[in-house]
Formats: C-alpha cells, structure tokens, sequence
C-alpha cells in the first residue's frame, strides 16, 4: 500500500499494488473508509517503461475494461483509473510496481 491524495478532492487515497495473472493490478482506495474506487490490472512492462522512461504528459495504458492514465512529474506520479485518481511518489510507486513483478 501506498500512501497518496487525489489530486481533484485533496481527499487522502490509498493505492494497492498486486501481482497478476495478466501483469500488475492497481487498486484506488478511499483512505479512511478502505473501500475500493477503482482498479485495472496492466502490463507490468508497459508500466514500468512508463515509470522509467517519464515520457512528458499524461499516458494510457490499456487493462482490458478500464485504462489506467499515468503522468510523471519529477518526483510524484498522478494515476487516474477512470474518475478516481491518486498522486503518490515516484520512488514508492517503483519499488511497490518492482517487488509485485514475479522474478524469472
């Protein structure tokens, strides 16, 4: 778990990074009442290059239904996964992403 804020509300988030069948699965969730406001799973490759590369402005990653809208500024990365987003640290948000990729 991440610790983040929502960039829109300033209403604290919490953001969940898991291992998954099809990749990585990230999960938005409301801080003080832990209820979940939305999650995609996606290519942990296509996310990592986003992490890694921070290409400039807002990019989509596709998860099957939903995408997942990513944008790296400097030290913090803005992640909005439909209507909910959350702003959370570059450097957690690596390492969260890194240890939930299975070693080969």
């Amino acid at each position: 778990m991440i610790d983040g804020v929502s960039q829109t509300t300033g209403i604290e988030r919490l953001v969940e990074i898991s291992a998954a069948e099809a990749g990585i699965r990230l999960v938005i969730r409301d801080r003080k009442l832990g209820t979940e406001l939305s999650h995609v799973t996606v290519s942990a490759d296509e996310l990592m290059s986003v992490l890694s590369d921070q290409p400039k402005g807002p990019q989509t990653i596709t998860g099957g239904e939903r995408t997942l809208e990513i944008e790296v500024r400097r030290n913090e990365v803005w992640l909005t996964i439909g209507g909910p987003d959350a702003a959370v640290g570059l450097d957690d948000l690596i390492d969260a992403v890194a240890g939930a990729i299975p070693s080969t």
